[in-house]
């Protein structure tokens, strides 16, 4: 049996022992039928637009008043009529054993319902013809008004929701209604501008936009079963695809088609139209109890959980806040059989023990008044990712708690960038010393190591042994770790730079080395020059002359273990996970033509007053 092969073995004997010890009960349909009714229903809102629901509720105990738990989403609501939902089996299955009522409504303007859409809609309350003041939070007020008067509950309602139900989750966490008693957001959207999906400290993600804008962003066509498909879909390899094309030749198709991207495409900066959609700026005085839960390694929306606990803490500091973070991937705290991404093995059972020891008794101490409340800070860090060694143990005993994140024994210690390639906590000498690089637009550095038809997750993970070998990759590695560094919040980048162009990206990596040589990406992100002076108003380089940047990356917890290494990566591409920056500023990037984009000789300063690094967040 080849290694592999015993890797799953392994995995699939230990899940199935898991289920076998605790006596699960497996949910399926048979036991649905036998245990639950559906119907389908139009809640009619305050200003008459009605919104289709679907209401799964326990029959077995009918004398029995039940909690609710409650999914707002603009992904539609299927399977339509008398068959269950997977979901029930799956992420909700703790939910349904304890026979909770279930609910699942499209929001207005998606599938079934009446009303029209508007992506991340501001919490601005607007007023309808009729004269309604309407929004997300009002259409979940009046939705748990309808339940509370129309199922046999018990008067305590939950939300949760993955990703953009973790967007209408939190929305819904501003309704006022009585009965709302908590919330779980879990990788909410938050911030399409500064960090999720679209766009990370306002540089376009590409492949996100092709293979998710040009769908969902569609006009949509309501009452309808069905969501639209794409507009236009890469071609094969997505590097091959992208590859020379200006972007305002790759956005032609798109755009005037799809009415967002027109919006985005004319406020290029941060400006009143992203900061009206940004939900974590308007989340004051909430009510119910939030958890917010997100991956560590999530491609779309790891910045909306840490942002919207952090601006929960802020403006809302009587509310009683919660955060889940682990080694996952966008949603696999609910995929039991989650362990690895690419050559990085996180471990297993870490989805199981999410649903059955936090998330299901948050919202049983909350909704049924029993059980144990979880702390309000848990984290599985991750370590050890050699799949000899992480393939076959399991992670229920590695998880953390905390009253607070950031952790309160943490200090910040700066790693220089030395002239010589090595990452240092010495202070580099004052003699003035760079290295230099050449952004090739015609070459831009692939942000995985291998050829894609779609912008997977595993990069989130990869191995960078590709980007090591390149000469427009600049890697600073430190020495060999003698005890486990651990590492734990934020990190903070400080790079002093020059560029023979008037724009460009920055793309700083954090790596962890490990001793058969597979270089772990930890976190990656990318900050344009442009915005090295605020998001608000694009300011170009000055060829020739030095400028720093200044910018942070989201939070990690990873022990770095004896015998790994330490490496910062830097670049000025990541494609075509990013849009290729042209290297020559213009006022709005998203009409680049081909003439604009121009290689770049880029200086990264090691010594002297003006040198680079980044501050990490270390852990006694």
């Amino acid at each position: 049996m080849n290694e592999k092969l015993k890797y799953c073995f392994i995995s699939i004997v230990l899940s199935c022992l898991s289920i076998f010890l605790s006596g699960a009960q497996n949910v399926t349909d048979e036991w649905l039928k036998a245990n639950y009714s559906k119907k389908e229903v139009m809640i009619t809102m305050r200003d008459g637009v009605k919104l289709f629901t679907a209401v799964y509720e326990p029959f077995s105990d009918t004398s029995a008043e039940r909690p609710v738990i409650m999914i707002r989403t603009p992904y539609g609501t299927k399977p339509y009529g008398k068959a269950f939902s997977r979901d029930l089996g799956t992420s909700m299955h703790d939910f349904v054993l304890n026979k909770y009522i279930v609910v699942y409504q499209s929001v207005r303007g998606t599938y079934m319902s009446e009303g029209v859409y508007e992506n991340v809609p501001s919490l601005l309350k607007k007023k309808s013809e009729d004269g309604y003041a309407v929004d997300e939070a009002t259409d979940t007020y009046d939705t748990i008004e309808w339940i509370i008067h129309n199922t046999h509950n018990n008067g305590c309602v939950g939300i949760k929701g993955v990703s953009y139900p973790g967007f209408y989750a939190m929305a819904g966490a501003l309704c006022g209604h009585p009965a709302l008693k908590a919330v779980s957001p879990q990788a909410p959207v938050t911030d399409w501008f500064m960090g999720d999906d679209m766009h990370h400290n306002g540089a376009l993600f590409l492949s996100d936009l092709y293979s998710f804008g040009s769908s969902f962003f569609r006009k949509k066509y309501n009452p309808s079963m069905h969501g639209r498909p794409c507009l236009v879909k890469a071609d094969g390899v997505l590097y091959d695809y992208f590859r020379g094309k200006p972007l305002s030749e790759l956005l032609y198709p798109l755009k005037d088609s799809l009415e967002f991207l027109d919006s985005m495409m004319r406020h290029p900066d941060y400006d009143d139209f992203w900061k009206e959609r940004d939900i974590s700026l308007g989340i004051k005085n909430i009510k119910p109890a939030v958890m917010l839960v997100g991956g560590a390694y999530d491609a779309e929306d790891c910045y909306g959980t840490f942002r919207t606990y952090a601006q929960l803490k802020k403006l809302s500091p009587g509310t009683e806040t919660f955060l889940v973070e682990g080694p996952w991937y966008h949603g696999a705290w609910h995929n039991p059989d989650y362990n690895h991404l690419d050559g990085a093995y996180f471990g297993n059972g870490s989805a199981a023990y999410f649903m059955d020891k936090i998330e299901y008794p948050f919202f049983s101490w909350y909704l049924e008044g029993k059980g144990k409340k979880p702390s309000h800070v848990n984290f599985l860090p991750s370590g050890e990712t050699d799949p000899q060694v992480m393939s076959n143990r399991p992670s229920d005993r590695l998880w953390e708690t905390s009253d607070t994140w950031p952790l309160k024994n943490v200090e910040y210690e700066k790693y220089y960038f030395e002239s010589d390639s090595t990452l240092s906590r010495k202070k580099p000498s004052l003699r003035v010393s760079c290295l230099t690089y050449v952004s090739d637009p015609d070459c831009p550095v692939p942000y995985f190591h291998k050829d894609t038809e779609s912008r997977g997750r595993d990069y989130m993970a990869g191995d960078q042994n590709f980007a090591s070998k390149r000469a427009d990759v600049l890697s600073f590695t430190g020495a060999e770790l003698c005890d486990t560094l651990k590492i734990a919040g934020p990190l903070r980048v400080h790079i002093s730079a020059s560029s023979s162009g008037t724009d460009a990206d920055f793309v700083v990596k954090l790596i962890d080395v490990r001793p058969d040589g597979y270089q772990m990406l930890v976190r990656g992100d990318v900050m344009p020059s442009r915005f090295r002076d605020g998001f608000s108003k694009a300011k170009p380089l000055v060829p020739g002359k030095t400028f720093t940047i200044d910018f942070k990356m989201n939070d990690i917890y990873h022990y770095f273990l004896p015998g790994h290494k330490l490496m910062v990566q830097v670049q000025s591409s990541w494609f075509p996970l990013v849009a290729m920056n042209p290297q020559t500023f213009i006022d709005n990037p998203y009409m680049a033509v081909s003439g604009d984009y121009k290689k770049a000789s880029i200086s990264v300063f090691t010594c002297g007053f003006e040198k680079s690094y980044i501050v990490l967040p270390i852990r006694e």
